[in-house]
């Protein structure tokens, strides 16, 4: 199971700074995220954070999440790998695209 999703909800709160500073593997080493259910979230009890060390990156969107949830729900250990960092010319804001994969034990 693989799949390549841009996240959603990356204007949010520190989402725009920590996508800055720790997402790109190219500064830090870091390529590998941590998948967090969020069963409890209002907006969606599919919800799925993607962040490292707390460090929150943005959301699987919504019309994914309820595949995704329901994978992780069942047992299996996903991470989401950096795929790109999304950036315009003329804009400040940045996006992530990561891969959807079974983590290797």
């Amino acid at each position: 199971m693989a799949r390549i999703i841009t996240l959603a909800g990356v204007t949010f709160g520190p989402c725009q700074e920590n996508i800055k500073n720790y997402a790109c593997p190219t500064e830090l080493g870091i390529d590998e995220y941590e998948l967090v259910r969020e069963p409890d979230n209002p907006a969606d009890p599919n919800a799925v954070r993607v962040e490292i060390a707390g460090f929150k990156f943005g959301y699987i969107p919504k019309e994914q999440a309820q595949e995704i949830s329901s994978i992780m729900d069942n047992g299996h250990k996903l991470v989401a790998v950096f795929v790109s960092l999304n950036q315009h010319p003329h804009h400040e804001t940045v996006g992530l695209t990561v891969r959807i994969t079974e983590k290797i034990q």
